[in-house]
């Protein structure tokens, strides 16, 4: 049976597929990412980081996020987004483990802050759906991309197989679904693209 590399999920995954479970503080099993999602930063986000940064240091917490800068939907300021991002960075680089990043309406103030900062750790845009245009300064910035259910199939070609990633995010359809349609999109086979994001799992410092 063929496992398929989930790298951002929201839903428990019975089933065979190494998959790392987004959560924000709830207790889980398994692999797990741990971070203040931006639409829940507000003005007390200070506080609840502190049991981010609790919960983080524990062994199965294999990534930062996800959190980051959403422009539309926003229940914090900008400044105060880009305030509890930095935090989010700072554990990153701290613990040495990937970023696990949502990003809307803000590739540029992203594309910025890693280039100020310089991170050692792993940025990952997940959920892309960007033109290729997006993805090419993304990926020249230094930063990998993760697609899921929705994504551009243009996009889906052009993004280097040494920067990709594939998830299942909320969605109700099973990943290997998800794998098979970008698979077609990129003019791979299914056991191709595994390959590829497993390497991509092992180089990034994933331990799933």
């Amino acid at each position: 049976m063929m496992k398929y590399p989930d790298i951002h999920t929201h839903k428990r995954k019975e089933d065979a597929h190494p998959a790392i479970l987004s959560t924000q503080g709830e207790p889980a099993y398994g692999a797990i990412s741990t971070g203040i999602h931006p639409w829940y930063v507000d003005n007390g986000w200070k506080e609840k980081f502190h049991t981010i940064e609790e919960l983080a240091k524990a062994q199965n917490v294999v990534a930062i996020g996800e959190c980051g800068i959403d422009k539309v939907r926003m229940t914090a300021t900008f400044e105060t987004q880009v305030e509890a991002f930095r935090a989010h960075i700072a554990l990153s680089e701290r613990l040495q483990k990937p970023l696990i990043i949502h990003c809307v309406k803000a590739y540029e103030t992203t594309i910025a802050l890693h280039k100020e900062i310089k991170p050692q750790q792993t940025w990952i845009i997940h959920a892309f759906r960007g033109k290729p245009q997006q993805a090419s300064q993304l990926v020249k910035a230094g930063l990998y991309l993760s697609l899921g259910e929705h994504f551009n199939e243009e996009s889906a070609r052009c993004i280097p197989g040494d920067r990709l990633f594939i998830e299942s995010d909320d969605s109700e359809i099973p990943i290997e679904n998800i794998y098979s349609a970008i698979a077609s999109a990129r003019g791979c086979s299914v056991e191709e693209l595994i390959r590829t994001v497993q390497e991509n799992l092992t180089q990034c410092g994933f331990n799933l």
